[in-house]
């Protein structure tokens, strides 16, 4: 049977490209196997590179913060099967009206445990997620413990990150990958490009990665333009291939870091927001990255247009030093490569399209 599968999920400079990248993960295998795949999203930041991934677009037209409004103009022709939601600003209102609308089996992605889901399906692909959690979350609630598809055996890779090769690590490191996410809201790709070009000399060549939503990609260009250390890509078609050509890649604690643990690519991660905190320390503590810890300035002041949260002064020095010592390291960048390819293994999308359908939803 053709099914019809609805994504609601969003991406711009204040969020991030990493709840879309990851439903587009999803959405290529549904689409692999036939079904309809529409995507709603409340601006058209990324529009046109959802409909050339090939998919149908939606665009509300609203405020992404304020969900429950959006239910009367959701579009009512779509009749979905299976509706994924990830978003940060879902109520149990929401959900609940949307199941009532159409009737459809609803699945959310989650990793913050917010509040008991009125949801079918729960997928929480993060290394430290945990039942027992699930189920004091929903422990005396009126909503039923949903199914859950928990740990890293679901991470909603692209497919090209099945069944990677072992990476062999080189004994002396010389390209290194600098992913600040999809906005980079806190300019670090630009701040460490200029930390970059102020050293006396550079041991290895950096590659900057330039998300989508960068807003700083003229000035990084113009000011990295000519220097043969630092390399810059941007639109990356195969990020299995640039990742598997690096030696160290330094990181964000987000949905990347399980991309990189299928190359098997020692990793340097780092925190700039409280959602990753559990799984940047999560990933230190079974050896699948170096941990640098917080780069926020202060991370307890209001987050506001009028008070933005900053970057630590030291940020750059900060990653720039993990990373010499991590360099210099062998042997704990050999067992990292191991362990990171013992754990993941690029078949998550599989396993949550086949259990769906085992479960007949």
């Amino acid at each position: 049977m053709i099914m019809n599968i609805v994504f609601r999920a969003d991406a711009n400079p204040n969020i991030g490209m990493g709840h879309i990248m990851r439903c587009l993960s999803i959405a290529d295998a549904y689409k692999s196997v036939g079904h309809n795949v529409t995507f709603i999203i409340a601006s058209s930041e990324v529009e046109e590179l959802i409909k050339k991934r090939g998919f149908k677009v939606i665009v509300l037209d609203n405020d992404y913060t304020k969900m429950e409004e959006e239910l009367k103009i959701w579009p009512q022709s779509e009749c979905p099967n299976i509706i994924f939601i990830d978003s940060y600003y879902v109520t149990p209102l929401y959900l609940s009206n949307l199941k009532k609308k159409f009737r459809s089996r609803l699945v959310y992605i989650d990793d913050m445990l917010s509040f008991p889901y009125p949801v079918d399906v729960l997928v929480n692909y993060n290394i430290y997620s945990s039942e027992l959690e699930y189920k004091r979350l929903y422990h005396n609630s009126k909503y039923k413990l949903p199914s859950l598809f928990l740990g890293p055996q679901y991470a909603p890779l692209r497919s090209i990150f099945k069944k990677s090769p072992s990476k062999k690590q080189k004994e002396n490191i010389s390209d290194v990958l600098i992913s600040t996410g999809g906005s980079d809201e806190f300019h670090l790709a630009l701040d460490f490009v200029r930390f970059l070009l102020k050293q006396k000399q550079l041991g290895y060549t950096y590659h900057i990665l330039i998300g989508a939503l960068n807003q700083d990609k003229i000035e990084i260009k113009r000011i990295a333009t000519g220097n043969k250390k630092i390399a810059l890509h941007e639109n990356v078609s195969d990020m299995k291939t640039l990742i598997q050509s690096m030696d160290v890649v330094v990181s964000a604690a987000g949905s990347t870091l399980y991309e990189v643990c299928a190359c098997g690519v020692p990793l340097i991660t780092y925190t700039i927001a409280d959602n990753q905190i559990s799984g940047a320390t999560a990933f230190e503590k079974l050896n699948l990255a170096v941990n640098v810890g917080d780069l926020r300035e202060d991370k307890t002041a209001p987050q506001n247009d009028n008070f933005p949260t900053k970057l630590r002064p030291d940020a750059c020095k900060m990653l720039f030093n993990a990373l010499e010592t991590l360099s210099y390291n062998y042997v704990q960048r050999v067992n990292m490569g191991l362990q990171m390819q013992k754990v993941i293994d690029g078949r998550g999308v599989n396993r949550i399209v086949e259990v769906l359908k085992k479960a007949s939803l």
